[in-house]
């Protein structure tokens, strides 16, 4: 299976089985070999397992929540604003980097995932940071919703989204 080319965003989970902790710590190892701008220290992440904390979360992504509700665990993707950044605007280029090597990544281990948009919108970012009680310097990027797939057999598919009219070469 080509986990690039049939990573889908898992929208319903098992919320009946747990992935194990070693195995969100693993993904976070594979988030943190994504390149960065200048090899900057620029992210962090936060693994969720509080239910009471995933409801609250519900509520900021309303258009979302069932999403939210229906899985048991997260990982957010905390983006830092340091003034010791060696290329403080590149730090969404980073965090995006990192969000892309969990999901793919979560393909090959059989875990279901989705990303929740919250930067750069305002409310967004204002809300989850205060929920978190994170500092001044610290945004979040993303909420990444994972769980084991309900629909094992169409959660990973090959579907081709490759249009080759959306290539241009310059020679």
């Amino acid at each position: 299976m080509d986990i690039v080319l049939n990573r889908r965003s898992v929208r319903k989970f098992d919320l009946n089985r747990m992935i194990p902790y070693e195995d969100l710590v693993d993904l976070i190892k594979h988030a943190e070999a994504a390149g960065t701008a200048r090899r900057q220290k620029s992210r962090e992440y936060i693994i969720i397992e509080n239910k009471d904390l995933i409801n609250k979360l519900a509520t900021i992504y309303v258009k979302s929540s069932m999403i939210v509700k229906d899985c048991n665990q997260m990982i957010a993707v905390i983006g830092k604003k340091t003034e010791d950044l060696a290329a403080k605007e590149f730090v969404p280029t980073d965090c995006a980097l990192a969000v892309e090597n969990i999901m793919v990544y979560a393909v090959s281990k059989g875990i279901g995932s989705v990303m929740l948009g919250t930067y750069p919108i305002e409310e967004r970012l204002n809300a989850t940071s205060k929920l978190l009680n994170l500092s001044d310097d610290k945004f979040v990027f993303t909420f990444i919703c994972l769980g084991y797939p309900i629909d094992k057999e169409n959660a990973f598919y090959d579907m081709n989204k490759f249009d080759e009219k959306n290539i241009s070469h310059i020679k």
